[in-house]
């Protein structure tokens, strides 16, 4: 199952983490774990492009399974809005990844 754990602080969005593997399907054939990951990346490198900076991201070496997404505030209040809006578009995609394959990922919110 994939765990993706949403933390917010008093900002916002503080960091996204991704766990796990869903296992709905064969190896190359998953569809939860491509949906997964083609929003994640796809979030993250929309972050790279449109706002200028390189996110803070930790992911496994080897196998997959794991992404940790930092987001650190920005000076720019306008930089750190948008920064927020994409972050938050990243948990509603994967909520309704969620909604739709509840039995392969589920999307836990902290508050810190």
């Amino acid at each position: 199952m994939i765990e993706v754990t949403v933390r917010r602080d008093r900002l916002g969005i503080a960091e996204i983490v991704i766990a796990g593997h869903a296992n709905a399907g064969e190896y190359g054939k998953d569809i939860v774990c491509a949906a997964v990951s083609a929003i994640s990346f796809g979030m993250l490198n929309a972050v790279h492009q449109t706002l200028g900076i390189v996110p803070d991201v930790e992911q496994a070496a080897a196998g997959g399974g794991f992404l940790r997404w930092r987001i650190h505030p920005l000076d720019d209040p306008a930089a750190q809005e948008k920064l927020q809006l994409l972050a938050q578009s990243m948990v509603i995609a994967l909520s309704a990844v969620a909604q739709q394959y509840g039995e392969y990922i589920t999307v836990q919110h902290t508050t810190s």
